[in-house]
């Protein structure tokens, strides 16, 4: 998973003409599903296309699925997580605003980034420190030898 600058994606999706936004509604489908450790809609490519084949009518599926799919993430994790994601998602949806769902989901998705980097580093920590320690006890049993 990567964390993405939400302004810098909303920005390129424009400049781009949409052709961003396809890339990042892709990326962020299959990073939500590592995120989760399971599928919960189609992949990324194939949640698309059914997007360009229902005339957008499965976004607001996808956007629901999405939702539901980080609070299962968020909530393995033991993260705070607000219940009514899949709604306001498709909310955002229905009126329009569909790129406001995606950057809400994109933010979900960098706070669950940010949250496993945190726990990785702070493994990292706990090992260093029993590395540390194991290398202090042995300097200690070499100096009462001595």
């Amino acid at each position: 998973m990567q964390v993405r600058s939400i302004p810098k994606s909303i920005i390129f999706s424009f400049i781009t003409c949409g052709i961003y936004g396809i890339y990042w509604f892709i990326k962020m489908t299959n990073e939500v599903h590592t995120a989760a450790g399971r599928k919960s809609t189609a992949s990324g490519g194939l949640a698309f296309l059914y997007c360009l084949i229902t005339c957008g009518i499965y976004f607001f599926y996808w956007a629901y699925k999405m939702g539901q799919t980080i609070i299962e993430a968020k909530g393995s994790r033991n993260m705070t997580v607000d219940g009514n994601l899949p709604i306001i998602y498709v909310i955002f949806a229905l009126f329009g605003l569909a790129i406001v769902s995606e950057a809400l989901i994109q933010d979900a998705l960098n706070d669950i980034c940010a949250y496993d980097d945190g726990q990785q580093r702070s493994g990292e920590k706990r090992l260093e420190q029993n590395r540390h320690e194991e290398s202090g006890s042995d300097d200690q049993t070499e100096n009462t030898q001595e």
